[in-house]
């Protein structure tokens, strides 16, 4: 064998490193492709994670296990343990579960075929548990944040993973121990991906500007109307938030993700520490190199991320909603997402090939002064509130009706978190306290 066929057999046999990560690339992206379904069903279903704040009669963060062992003991749901730990209860595809802080409860729905069947199964739910909490003397607030309790490892749920993740990022992790999210689940198809990924994140500031609802934390009026979004930058703010850029393909998409640091692996029943790029890992050829991927991606908490499990986009900035307006960010989302080719249409005329500059700037004056922002073109909120009514008025439910809050906050320049603010300047913890809280039984 002469010199150059020794060298291409070698090359072929022990591939450089650059090689084996591009290889690990296209691998991951063929897989994450052919997880999400050929076409659409007859009509996109919608699926909702509800966060809330769980609080004491002094509007203090309470421990949400007295409310999981009821709904377990009482209420005919099955549990969900991680070790002996009580982590989820669910019944008939409603699962309820602690989040990363002790504090924070999630009603997470089954995928419902519109907006009022996801209503019928929030109310129900909600009442149920707004009830069993009322009998221990809490509450649940209609708000994106802890407003007395400061994050702390403290509130942190003690689960495995939780405190190596905790070990791996420090202090950043901790604020997620705080914080009630409102995120939507749409149905989307594969020749969805991209575009649902693109211009989901490039609507995040309108989004947070419209939907930001967490403008008291740690006992004061903070410097962020969404300090939710606001505080959880510090864990790196394209990590967390809205993607740096338009990606052409879902190969450039996914080595974006693995050019991310991973923090933690699962290995033999414990957690790993990593803390390298996960392009690293590529080089190393792991034979569960999908798995690996899907959770060190599932710690890239971009703002709209596509989520193989069930063929969905979700869609993560919008604080939770005051309750006589949970519907309105859910709303906002299905409606855009089933105008995403009117989406891409308006931003290119509007702003063209500075679109993901203009409203990255834009995203960081919104987590600060809301709808008081200056944004890239005139009457664009508006502008993109009508999008998401057209695509609503296009499924023939009657949908649309979801977005009469969102007007009434375009016409009077005030999210939820502005009004929250004002409230407490006004009158106290005590009054924000009782205008969050959704359940508000007599005798309290």
């Amino acid at each position: 064998m002469n010199a150059d066929k020794e060298k291409s057999a070698f090359v072929r046999v022990h591939p450089r490193p650059i090689d084996l990560v591009s290889a690990g690339i296209q691998q991951i992206a063929a897989q994450f492709e052919s997880s999400f379904r050929e076409q659409l069903r007859p009509l996109r279903k919608i699926g909702k994670e509800a966060e809330f704040p769980v609080v004491t009669r002094e509007g203090r963060a309470a421990d949400i296990m007295p409310l999981l062992e009821a709904l377990r003991d009482a209420h005919g749901f099955a549990p969900t343990y991680d070790d002996a730990l009580l982590i989820a209860v669910e019944r008939a595809g409603l699962n309820i579960a602690v989040e990363v802080g002790r504090g924070t409860i999630e009603l997470a729905f089954k995928p419902c075929d519109d907006l009022f069947e996801l209503q019928r199964e929030f109310e129900n739910a909600i009442s149920l548990v707004t009830r069993i909490a009322a009998e221990r003397e809490m509450f649940l607030l209609g708000f994106g944040i802890q407003p007395r309790t400061r994050s702390s490892r403290e509130w942190m749920t003690p689960r495995a993973h939780y405190r190596a993740l905790s070990d791996a990022i420090g202090a950043p992790w901790l604020k997620l121990t705080t914080t009630a999210a409102d995120q939507t689940h749409m149905d989307i198809c594969r020749a969805e991906i991209l575009d649902a990924i693109n211009y989901m994140n490039l609507l995040s500031a309108p989004l947070i500007a419209l939907c930001a609802n967490s403008s008291v934390y740690a006992g004061r009026a903070g410097a962020f109307v969404s300090g939710r979004e606001g505080l959880l930058k510090d864990l790196g703010e394209t990590r967390y938030g809205m993607t740096p850029r338009k990606f052409e393909s879902l190969e450039e998409f996914i080595r974006y993700l693995c050019d991310y640091e991973c923090f933690v692996l699962p290995r033999d029943g414990t957690y790993k520490a990593i803390c390298a790029p996960f392009t690293n890992h590529l080089t190393t050829q792991p034979a569960n190199l999908f798995d690996d991927f899907l959770f060190h991606e599932h710690y890239v908490w971009n703002s709209a991320r596509a989520r193989v499990g069930k063929s969905t986009i979700e869609v993560r900035p919008a604080c939770q909603q005051p309750r006589d307006e949970a519907f309105a960010a859910n709303a906002l989302i299905l409606g855009w997402t089933e105008a995403l080719p009117q989406v891409a249409a308006y931003f290119e005329t509007a702003l063209g090939d500075r679109a993901w500059e203009l409203m990255s700037a834009y995203r960081r004056a919104v987590l600060r002064v809301g709808l008081k922002a200056q944004a890239p073109t005139p009457r664009m909120i508006a502008d993109l509130v009508r999008i998401a009514e057209q695509g609503l008025r296009a499924r023939g439910r009657g949908e649309e009706k979801f977005l009469a809050p969102l007007w009434e906050r375009v016409e009077r320049k005030e999210s939820p978190g502005m009004r929250a603010r004002k409230i407490f300047q006004r009158k106290g913890m005590a009054g924000l306290i009782e205008e969050l809280r959704i359940n508000n039984p007599e005798g309290f």
